[in-house]
């Protein structure tokens, strides 16, 4: 009677999966929001069977990708996949919301540094600098425009665009970090409110108020600023290493700054609304990032909110 419940409900996933497939890769505006719901079944399914019988519905969903698409589509069925076994099994063991997205996000990583690998090795094909190649081409086109209508193109604007591909092209492990979290965290975001509708035990999220980095970072940030002050060749393994660990830090620290003020703000009553609107206004002005930044190493190293 369980393996026949079992069963059926694996049926009813594996149709929903291949809906919310099918409108991701036909239908433009509403694919894009089907995606993120695209590992709410695997999800739904791990936390009621377990793990191992939902590796079974993966490897049915993926050939059900294959048909509804093309070989092409394993790698994100395979994506969404494994990163919805992996939040359900945590879920499942009542595990903090904080690990989950952390170990979904890694999960999500794994398999984009994956697929961009076999997309160059296999297919000759790579991503990243054909999106070079097509903005470059997109800003020439432009200049010609500019050109025609009797202005001159301002030269240090085509340095500022050469500059910024090429910070880009450094930072690209670190866009694929920050890609995977992002997946991640709107996977569970859209993924809760129907867990709850379904009765199943997901916890919930710790005041962000109280999040807090290991302290541990402290010193590998002050490891890649005495590094930095060696001479590094640029494009080096050394270099590119040095220069997104950085920028992974700082984006850490940001958000260890943002907590310490949000935990204030909690202390002085200061209103929800004020807080909010004060974090969305300092997202857009990165003097202010930096300086909350700062905050965020003070906060760490020396227990600001003891102090409070």
């Amino acid at each position: 009677m369980r393996e026949a419940r079992m069963i059926t409900e694996a049926a009813i996933q594996l149709a929903l999966f291949a809906v919310l497939f099918l409108i991701s890769l036909y239908i433009p505006l509403l694919g894009m929001i089907a995606t993120f719901f695209l590992s709410l079944p695997f999800i739904i399914f791990t936390m009621r069977h377990g793990y191992t019988y939902a590796l079974v519905l993966l490897v049915a969903s993926l050939i059900v990708s294959m048909l509804i698409g093309s070989v092409f589509s394993l790698p994100a069925a395979l994506m969404f996949g494994t990163a919805g076994i992996t939040i359900g099994a945590l879920l499942r063991k009542n595990k903090s919301r904080y690990v989950v997205l952390l170990a979904s996000a890694f999960v999500f990583l794994i398999n984009m540094i994956v697929d961009y690998i076999i997309s160059i090795k296999f297919f000759e094909m790579d991503i990243i600098q054909e999106s070079f190649s097509v903005f470059r081409d997109s800003f020439q086109t432009a200049m010609q425009i500019m050109k025609g209508m009797g202005q001159e193109p301002p030269q240090q604007l085509q340095e500022q665009l050469e500059q910024g591909l090429e910070l880009v092209k450094y930072i690209t492990p670190t866009l694929f970090v920050l890609a995977a979290f992002l997946l991640a965290y709107v996977t569970m975001v859209v993924s809760v409110p129907i867990l709850k509708r379904l009765k199943l035990p997901i916890g919930a999220w710790p005041p962000f108020r109280d999040f807090m980095l290991p302290k541990s970072l402290l010193w590998y940030y002050l490891l890649v600023l005495v590094v930095s002050l060696f001479p590094l060749e640029k494009g080096t393994f050394a270099y590119l290493a040095v220069f997104n660990i950085y920028y992974l830090l700082q984006l850490l620290f940001v958000v260890q700054g943002f907590s310490f003020l949000h935990y204030v703000a909690n202390k002085k009553n200061v209103s929800k609304g004020v807080v909010i609107g004060g974090t969305i206004l300092c997202l857009f002005l990165p003097f202010l990032l930096y300086l909350i930044a700062i905050l965020g190493i003070i906060d760490l190293g020396f227990e600001l909110r003891k102090r409070i």
